[in-house]
């Protein structure tokens, strides 16, 4: 009987942490290769000036493959962590806002931090997970990288509707858990900008505690 209990209560966990929202995995592909009808696609699909075009699409694996072309003239880097590029997945709520579902988790590690470099109009690809629910969806994605952000495509998905909802606090997340231990709280506006990967949110909370050590001195 205690066994069973403990069953059916992993169950329900193991449910609860597939269903809400977490942080996203994305692992970089070294070994792809471009081919024609991908670099077709990216000319005649994506029209685009921004310095990165995004493509996604789905396979039978449930996986996400996420294609990111330098859309410059000139070789450039993308920035990298354990070789993870800055992205995260958002999904078109019942409203038809766009929401995200993933978060992103800093490493407190330097030597996790890189870059990969992409020839002019070079492709690279990382695969993501695809998430599965009653709730049918689009889906795409968001790319940070020097402070700007690009969008991908939008293709068809599925969703548990917890996925839309945003935790209430990040601070369990570095580096808003190394403040968080010593009794700082950083504002939930704040919070969100680090980990949904929006433009100057790590240079706004590096400001935020110098100001704070500022006033405790």
């Amino acid at each position: 009987m205690k066994f069973k209990i403990l069953f059916i209560f992993l169950c329900q966990f193991i449910y609860a942490q597939q269903t809400q929202m977490g942080s996203n995995q994305n692992r970089y592909n070294p070994q792809f290769t471009t081919n024609y009808e991908l670099n077709k696609e990216f000319e005649t699909k994506i029209k685009s000036e921004n310095k990165f075009k995004l493509i996604v699409s789905s396979d039978v694996n449930r996986e996400i493959s996420v294609y990111i072309q330098n859309n410059t003239t000139d070789t450039i880097s993308i920035s990298h962590q354990d070789y993870k590029i800055y992205i995260l997945q958002e999904a078109m709520d019942k409203d038809g806002i766009w929401k995200p579902i993933e978060y992103w988790k800093n490493s407190d590690c330097g030597n996790s931090f890189g870059e990969i470099k992409i020839e002019s109009y070079g492709i690279i690809e990382t695969k993501s997970r695809e998430y599965n629910g009653y709730f049918k969806t689009k889906i795409r994605f968001k790319l940070s990288e020097g402070n700007k952000v690009y969008y991908s495509n939008a293709i068809e998905g599925n969703i548990d509707l917890d996925k839309l909802i945003t935790p209430t606090d990040f601070s369990f997340t570095w580096p808003l858990a190394f403040i968080a231990n010593r009794g700082i709280k950083v504002p939930m506006k704040l919070q969100r900008k680090v980990v949904f990967l929006e433009p100057n949110g790590l240079k706004e909370f590096n400001q935020f505690i110098e100001d704070i050590l500022i006033e405790r001195n």
